[in-house]
Order: structure tokens, then sequence, then C-alpha cells
């Protein structure tokens, strides 16, 4: 068997190593980057989505090491099936927003029933994306968090509050806003 050549580098001897941003010549991706809250580079790992899509499952797992782009992935999979929901018009989503982020990765050259991925599935379902980092903030005491989760809660419905959701009951609906309504008021 032979020997591996391969060395591993320790932090330490990591110390001299920089790594130079790539050459600004491609705006786009710049642009893309920032979407996708990535560094230098991003590999186009858009086909998870039709994969996600096919799957069917009802709850989806992901286990994997720090590094590995568990949480580009699921900003990638938000700005995929986020509606603009500030241009909501009689129903209409208009997404063109996040649209062009995918215009030029893998999924766009993807079709179902004879419509690109993009066409059919981009931009036409409201997201719940919990970020504990930035949107949602443990409390330093469970009253504070409690409150965090309620303006948190609170926001979201303001959000998606005039979607009109063709599988929403008219008494689903009415349910919802008592829930809500009660909910924020007696906790």
């Amino acid at each position: 068997m032979a020997e591996s050549k391969l060395k591993r580098v320790t932090e330490n001897e990591n110390q001299d190593f920089t790594v130079e941003p790539p050459n600004k010549k491609r705006k786009e991706r710049s642009d893309l980057l920032k979407k996708f809250k990535c560094k230098y580079f991003y590999i186009d790992k858009s086909l998870l989505i039709k994969e996600f899509l096919q799957n069917g499952s009802k709850i989806v797992c992901i286990t994997r090491p720090s590094g590995y782009g568990k949480i580009t992935n699921l900003i990638m999979l938000r700005y995929f099936f986020e509606m603009n929901y500030e241009n909501i018009k009689e129903n209409e989503f208009q997404n063109l927003q996040n649209k062009k982020y995918f215009e030029n990765l893998l999924i766009s050259k993807e079709k179902e029933d004879d419509q690109t991925y993009l066409d059919k599935y981009q931009g036409k379902y409201p997201v719940i994306y919990l970020d504990f980092s930035s949107d949602f903030k443990i409390g330093k005491t469970f009253e504070a968090t409690i409150e965090n989760f309620k303006t948190f809660i609170s926001d979201l419905y303001e959000k998606y509050e005039n979607i009109n959701i063709k599988n929403l009951t008219k008494n689903k609906k009415k349910k919802m806003g008592k829930i809500s309504k009660w909910y924020f008021f007696n906790i």
C-alpha cells in the first residue's frame, strides 16, 4: 500500500497562509456571494433544491461538521422558495429580486412538466427562516426569550398577513387570526 504524501497542517503552521479574494471581474458573482453569505467563492449546490422537492419528506435533518455549507444551503433554499412579500398583487408573486441569483446556476436548467424549476417553484412559498444569531435572540431570562419569540412571530404574521393561501379554508384563516390575537395578548 502506497504511503500518503499529504501532510496534515495544524492551526499554528497555517498562520502565515492568507487567502486573497478573487479578482472582481465577475460582479454578478459578488452579489451572489453576499446574498448566500459566502466569503470568496460559491460552489453551485443548487440541485439540492431539486432533490429537496423530489424527496417529499416532511422533515429533513442535515448534519455535517462546521464548514460544510449547511447555512449557505439553508440560505439558498430560503431565497429560492421565499415569496417577495413586498410585491404581492392579486396572488401574483413577483420574485424577480431573488430570481436573478438563480438564473446562472444549475437549477435554472432543470425542468419539470415543461416548466423550469425557476418558473414553477421559485418565489412561490411563505418561508419561516429562524436565525438564532440575528432574527431571534435567546434572552437572559425565560420571559425575555418568550417576548423575543412573540416579536418574531408577530413580525412573521404581519409579513404574510395578506397572502391568500389557496389550501387554507375560511374557517382555518379565521382560527389563525383568533389564535394570533389570543397568543400575543394572553401569554
